[in-house]
Formats: structure tokens, sequence, C-alpha cells
């Protein structure tokens, strides 16, 4: 009597949903985390066949894998290696192991099934998966973009002196204007993806939101077009956050612009709003990017079309735009994400079609924190005559001693880091400064 007690508790109270079906797929029995878990009340689900438990496109062969099943009667796991899904009681799937076993009841023999709602964990592969996704494409954006930098600083420095050295010849330096124009362009692409990298430097300060945000929105107001609204609700008390007050900038700019051309057809209304979030340890569980704690929540509301189901899993993906050539990276979103999860928070999105879109950007509160970036301290060249430049770019270092030996200073230049400390090393007070390229083969400027 007492080990029948005992099983029957173990069934009600297992953490798994427990039911038990008998050979003609018709439910005998079931547990609590089996209601929760699909929505019905157990006198609902007694006596019904347990295909309403199964998604309706599987549901016509499931009747034939159960027949095929009974024939075994072996505890195994079923679709092991494939995707399960069951069908709550409102229509949606729900990811889930399943389990099999047979038992015997009053005679006749059952299947107990065990099912394990994975809906949770499938959160978290999706997370992981993104983030490996982000650093793969992070560290080739990286050295990508650290070599055309190199390119395009050559360009803009040479493009400059043959500009200056022209200066009676406008309609020269006219067109040495434009190549000037185009290159830093250029070189504003390549500072995007060096910060999408987060190879790029970032001073994080105390900084307070609304500042930054008044700017966001001046700045959005001015190119708006006409049948688009912009409001917003500051709340003052949001946390103070450590970041970079640009990349703050760059979260906000983005996600607005981006609601903007969700309208830019129909118009509609862009909605920014800032509020204090505690993120408790059942919050955590929907987040798992996120710590207990307090945040400041960055809102972007708009009343655009919405995101497909199917575009709403990938935008978050480097270089995936839906818009056409000319209108779009595809790193904006990207780029959010990845600073939003620098800063130790994270983005969250929910859109239906037709019903527009909102983007959550939690980032944790200050602490009391001053800062975490780097300092520096101020320094003056005047009175330093001889410096030491070096970078493993011949043409740049060329570059850099042409431009300061155009302002009164001696200049020694190196293309190889050894042969410049060997420089060093033979004369060490003969430099005054040294300015010098951070990567380069053999020895780092460091």
């Amino acid at each position: 009597m007492i080990a029948h007690e005992l099983a029957a508790a173990a069934f009600e109270r297992s953490p798994s949903g427990m039911l038990v079906v008998d050979r003609a797929g018709l439910i005998i029995a079931v547990n609590r985390e089996v209601e929760r878990l699909f929505g019905y009340g157990r006198d609902q689900l007694i006596g019904q066949n347990v295909d309403m438990l199964v998604p309706f496109q599987h549901a016509p062969s499931h009747a034939d894998k159960r027949a095929a099943y009974m024939t075994e009667l072996a505890a195994r796991p079923m679709g092991a290696g494939r995707d399960l899904f069951g069908r709550h009681r409102d229509g949606r799937e729900l990811p889930v192991e399943i389990g099999l076993g047979p038992v015997e009841i009053d005679g006749n023999i059952c299947v107990l099934c065990a099912v394990v709602d994975i809906s949770a964990r499938r959160q978290l592969e999706n997370h992981l998966r993104q983030a490996q996704k982000l650093e793969t494409v992070g560290n080739l954006a990286s050295g990508l973009a650290h070599d055309f930098n190199n390119i395009l600083q050559g360009v803009i420095g040479y493009t400059e002196l043959a500009r200056d050295s022209v200066s009676d010849r406008p309609d020269v330096c006219a067109d040495l204007e434009i190549v000037l124009d185009t290159a830093r362009r250029g070189r504003d692409m390549v500072a995007r993806v060096l910060l999408f990298s987060r190879q790029g430097e970032a001073t994080r300060s105390k900084t307070k939101i609304e500042p930054v945000l008044d700017e966001a929105v001046h700045l959005l107001r001015a190119t708006l077009p006409s049948n688009i609204d912009i409001r917003v609700h500051h709340d003052p008390n949001a946390t103070d956050v450590v970041v970079d007050p640009t990349d703050l900038h760059q979260i906000i700019m983005n996600l607005a612009n981006n609601a903007a051309q969700a309208m830019e057809l129909t118009g509609g209304l862009i909605d920014i709003q800032t509020a204090p979030i505690l993120v408790d340890e059942q919050m955590t569980k929907a987040y798992p990017a996120l710590r207990p704690g307090m945040y400041a929540c960055v809102s972007v509301v708009d009343t655009g079309s919405g995101i497909p189901k199917a575009v709403l899993e990938r935008i978050f993906e480097p270089f995936f735009t839906t818009k056409p050539v000319g209108k779009g990276t595809g790193l904006g979103l990207a780029m959010v994400l990845r600073i939003a999860r620098s800063l130790g928070g994270t983005v969250e999105v929910s859109s239906r079609e037709g019903q527009g879109t909102r983007f959550d950007v939690y980032i944790p509160n200050a602490d009391g924190s001053e800062t975490n970036g780097p300092t520096t301290e101020a320094m003056t060249l005047e009175g330093r005559k001889c410096i030491l430049y070096v970078d493993d770019e011949y043409r740049l270092a060329q570059l850099g001693r042409r431009l300061l030996e155009s302002v009164g200073y001696q200049v020694v230049t190196h293309s190889s880091s050894l042969q410049a400390l060997a420089d060093v090393q033979a004369n060490p007070t003969r430099f005054d400064l040294v300015i010098t390229d951070n990567k380069m083969p053999h020895l780092t400027g460091i």
C-alpha cells in the first residue's frame, strides 16, 4: 500500500509531464505538470485521444507511429535526434523531449509518457548560436577593417598634402575635396565595422540617458519625413548607466532609423521610452543574458508594418538585411545587440505583422561607478623636437613624417618595430616622443 502511494505521489509531483495512454491511444492518467504544460484540465484530457496534444501537421502520422511502438514494447526515447513538438490548448507549438516506456495496468499494457518542456533550453541554444555568429563575423570584420583603414588613411593623408600643395588651383582643389569626402565616408564605414567588432576604443563613464536621448531625438526630428511623428517618454527615475555616450547614441539612432524605414510609405509614430527595471531571478529565466539587479530600459516602439516571423529570427545576424541595395548594410541591429551585450545587457524584440514593432534595450545601472574606460593624460609637444614615428605600413610612416615635419618637428621613421626598438636602445635620450602603430609584426606598439 505504501509503495502504491509513493508511486502515485511521484507520478503526480514529477517535474516532467507524465501521462499514461492505452493501446487505442486514449489518455487514462495525467499529472499536474501535463495540465500546466498543455493548458488543459485533467477532466478535459482523460478519455481523449493523445493526438490532441500533437501538432496538426503531425497528427495524421502519429497513430501509425504509436501502433509501431506498441509492437516493440521497449523503453526508449521517442524521436531521438529529431525536433519534437507538443500542441498547447491555444494552438501554439511547444518544443519538447518525450520518453516512452511500457507499463502494465490491471493486466493491460499501456504506455507511460514523460514529456519535458525544453523551451528555455532552445532559447539558450539560440542565444549561444547567435553569440558564436557575432564573434566569428566580428573577428573577420575586425581584420578586414583594420587593413582597409590603413589604405584609406594613406588616401586621405596624401590627398590632403596634394590639396595643400595646389592651393592656387581651385579646380584641382575641388576635385581633391571630392576624393577626400569619398575616402572619409569609407573611413566612417570602417569605424562602424570596428564598432561592431568591438575593436574600436570605447570610453565609458557614468552617463545620464536623458541628454543623450534629447540629442538623438533632435537629430531625428530634422531628418524624419513629415508623415512620421516622434514622441519621448523619459522616466526621471531611470538609472544612470556606465556607457560610452556615443554607443548609447548609436543604439537610439539605429533603432529609430529602422522604425522610420518601416513606416516610410505609410507614416506613423515612433515612441521612445526609458524606464528603470528591476531584474529578479524569475526574469533572468526569460532573459538569460541578464543578471539580477537594476537596469535602465530604453524602448523604441513603432506603429509600422511589423516584422515577418521568418525575418524576425534573423534580424540580429550581421550583414542580414531586407532593405534594397544602398539602403542598409545589415550591421545596425547587430551593432545594437553587440553594444548592449558588451555592457552586460541585452536586446529583446517583439513584433507582429501589421501591428508594429517594439525593441527593448536593457543596460545595467551605474552602481555608483564613475568610469571603467581608459584614461589619458593631456600632453603637449611644446619644446619637444625629435619624434620617432613607427608604422609597419611604409607609406603611412612617410605620411606621418611629412605631416609632422611641416609643423616644425624632426622625425625619424621606421616600418620595422624591431629596428625602431634597436634605435631607441642605441640612443635612449634621442627621442622626445614615440608615435607608433599598435598591430605590427614581431612587436606590437605597446
